[in-house]
C-alpha cells in the first residue's frame, strides 16, 4: 500500500472539493451572476452617491464642492439640466459624464 503524502495548506488552498453536475454548476453560476450584478450596482450607487440622482442648485453645488456661480458657469458651458416641477435639477451622473467629456 502506498503511503499518502502529508500536504500543507495555505490560505488559498481548497479545504473541500465539491463536484457538481453541469446542471448544478449552471444553476450556481446564474445565482452568483445575479448576486454579482446586484453587488456592482450597490457599489456604483455608493461610489457616485446616486441615491438622490437629481439635486437643486444649492445641494448640487455642495455635492461637487463648488459655489453656485461655478455651477452656473458649468451650465453655460453645456452641463445638462432637467426641469422637474418647474425648477432646474442637476443630475449627478450627467455631471460625471460632462466632466469626463472635458478631460484633457
Amino acid at each position: 500500500m502506498e503511503k499518502l503524502k502529508r500536504q500543507t495548506y495555505n490560505d488559498t488552498s481548497p479545504i473541500i472539493k465539491v463536484y457538481l453536475t453541469d446542471a448544478q454548476f449552471k444553476e450556481l453560476k446564474n445565482d452568483f451572476k445575479d448576486e454579482l450584478v446586484r453587488a456592482i450596482a450597490r457599489d456604483e450607487i455608493e461610489r457616485y452617491d446616486l441615491k438622490a440622482p437629481y439635486l437643486k442648485q444649492n445641494k448640487f453645488a455642495e455635492w461637487i464642492g463648488e459655489s453656485a456661480s461655478t455651477v452656473n458657469e458649468l451650465r453655460a458651458k453645456g452641463l445638462p439640466v432637467s426641469y422637474a416641477l418647474g425648477t432646474v435639477r442637476y443630475g449627478k451622473q450627467s455631471y460625471i459624464d460632462f466632466m469626463k467629456q472635458h478631460e484633457r
